[in-house]
């Protein structure tokens, strides 16, 4: 059973703090309230779904449609901020895409990242883990991938092929990494399921990769992102660098970024 606390704690929180007057309803009896804000059912009657459906989904017990989920904001009356974040929330990308496709685009708030983040290793990746661009740090001191488009330049591709040297020297990091993006990779091929190489790859890697293909039905793993990782260095022989993901919603994108000691 699908159970998201933070969601329905945060829709809790964003319901209560909304008068009847501000959502332009009639306040309902009895008129002296036990809590501030809109009661469950006047807020499910606005959003257009059932009281039952709204108890559900404030306990975290049904996970809501992209759909519900714009309702929501628009009854609530959310900034553009709040909206992205109930979005993520839900396990959705910042905004709709209408064509169910990927988006690939470097967008100016990652593209000054990458411009003024000069003394660490920085790469930007799409929803899918692919590499869209990186700064020359990046390239020299962890990873090289073609200058083309191509599977080449995924992560998860690059991870369960082996295509080109392994980073991770210490196997429970890498096996920590492995599980983390094929979580994150399932979670794109839902909110993205129009992309058609997106689903190409990953039939693929089914057809590859045993060990994909188990990950794949497994839950995912809290944490196991690899926080660490060394890569060879032809002057000191290898490099132990930190890895750090922040996620923007405005792309959905992932701004990977390496640091050493």
């Amino acid at each position: 059973m699908w159970r998201d606390d933070d969601f329905g704690n945060t829709l809790r929180t964003l319901r209560r703090r909304l008068t009847p007057d501000e959502a332009g309803v009639p306040a309902s009896l009895p008129a002296t309230r036990r809590v501030p804000g809109l009661r469950r059912e006047e807020l499910a009657g606005i959003v257009g779904v059932s009281g039952e459906h709204m108890k559900r989904l404030e306990q975290g017990r049904r996970r809501p449609s992209p759909s519900v989920v714009d309702a929501l904001a628009r009854a609530l009356r959310l900034s553009p901020e709040e909206h992205v974040r109930l979005r993520a929330l839900a396990g959705f990308a910042a905004s709709p895409e209408p064509d169910g496709q990927v988006p690939r685009e470097v967008t100016e708030p990652a593209r000054r990242m990458l411009d003024r983040l000069t003394e660490v290793a920085v790469c930007v990746c799409d929803a899918s883990w692919t590499v869209l661009a990186a700064n020359e740090l990046w390239h020299s001191d962890v990873c090289t991938v073609p200058e083309t488009p191509g599977r080449d330049r995924n992560v998860v591709w690059r991870a369960f092929t082996e295509t080109g040297p392994s980073v991770f020297e210490v196997p429970e990091r890498l096996a920590g990494f492995r599980a983390t993006v094929v979580a994150e990779l399932r979670e794109a091929a839902r909110r993205y399921p129009a992309d058609a190489e997106l689903s190409s790859m990953i039939s693929d890697l089914h057809a590859l990769s045993p060990e994909f293909a188990q990950l794949w039905e497994a839950p995912p793993i809290p944490g196991a992102h690899a926080d660490r990782l060394r890569v060879p260095n032809p002057v000191q022989g290898h490099l132990d660098l930190d890895l750090d993901v922040l996620t923007l919603h405005r792309g959905d994108l992932r701004v990977v970024v390496y640091t050493a000691a």
